[in-house]
């Protein structure tokens, strides 16, 4: 397979998968191969031991792993290689982030809680490193991904948009899959209607998302929808038939209930989280242009 050409942001830097023995890891590693193999860019499988021995580096290779890294071979991984680690998941993950491209972990397991499809890794990670972070599962424990479907990218304002829109073309191309650029308008006047200005506005943003998306990638279909159902309920539909949802992240709170949180508890497929810039894009041309769209107050 002919690498899918990756940004600058990507190149060179891993996909780092962290893994353990359960069904959910094995699905987040597929998911992470297949994208490591169509970009050409090496998968670090991260395993963190929180007992034993910390001289671990030496130790022979449990068949599980080596279950894995011949899984990772059979979707065309060209480089793989594994770190076992004494240390807690989540921290070890973290520091990781700092030299890669993208964290992937699985989501179902004995750390999910009751009614979500989630543990405390995937929440303890997701928009809190300085990479993206994707969640992978299907719609039920032992079901992999879908296959068909959009990349749906979330786009919420200027400061997220970008990395949102960087992240779901590096899916798309990778999976030869379209681009749905999606806004929700979650501002609603008193009458329970979208003002004509917050409208106009998010026309505006998906307009410019799509642009982006066709002056970067012209081969990559792409399409935009403006949802006034709400960020939640709107993109929560979405994800039920898409591929994945790419979704920005600004700083909040830990116990904030957050649109990102909701849907890596609850959407029935692969939640990406893309951390917010530090600096607001601005875009070189007169579009998308209304300040009311790059200083719009951020509903994640």
């Amino acid at each position: 397979m002919e690498a899918v050409e990756m940004s600058s942001q990507h190149r060179s830097r891993p996909v780092v998968v962290g893994v353990d023995e359960s069904a959910s890891s094995r699905v987040a590693l597929h998911w992470a191969a297949e994208l490591a193999a169509a970009t050409g860019t090496p998968l670090v499988l991260l395993h963190a031991r929180i007992h034993g021995s910390a001289d671990v580096a030496s130790a022979p290779l449990p068949p599980y792993m080596r279950e894995l890294v011949a899984d990772a071979e059979r979707c065309g991984v060209a480089h793989a290689s594994v770190e076992i680690v004494s240390g807690n998941t989540v921290d070890l993950l973290h520091d990781r982030a700092r030299h890669a491209c993208l964290l992937v972990v699985g989501s179902y397991g004995d750390g999910a809680w009751s009614g979500t499809l989630v543990g405390h890794i995937a929440l303890g990670l997701a928009g809190r490193v300085g990479c993206p972070v994707a969640v992978v599962r299907g719609a039920r424990p032992g079901m992999p991904p879908a296959r068909g479907g959009p990349i749906v990218a979330a786009v919420d304002d200027l400061r997220t948009g970008p990395g949102v829109l960087d992240t779901a073309l590096l899916l798309a191309r990778a999976s030869a899959a379209p681009v749905l650029v999606a806004h929700c308008a979650a501002d609603r006047s008193p009458s329970g209607t979208i003002s004509p200005d917050d409208d106009a506005a998010a026309h505006r943003l998906v307009d410019w998302g799509m642009r982006w998306i066709t002056d970067q990638a012209p081969d990559v279909a792409v399409a935009g929808e403006v949802i006034q159902d709400g960020v939640g309920r709107g993109l929560g539909d979405l994800a039920v038939s898409a591929r994945a949802i790419v979704v920005g992240h600004h700083p909040q709170p830990a116990t904030a209930r957050s649109t990102m949180r909701r849907l890596i508890e609850f959407a029935p497929c692969p939640i990406v989280a893309v951390p917010a810039r530090l600096d607001p894009y601005v875009p070189a041309g007169p579009e998308p242009g209304p300040a009311d769209v790059a200083t719009a107050q951020p509903s994640r």
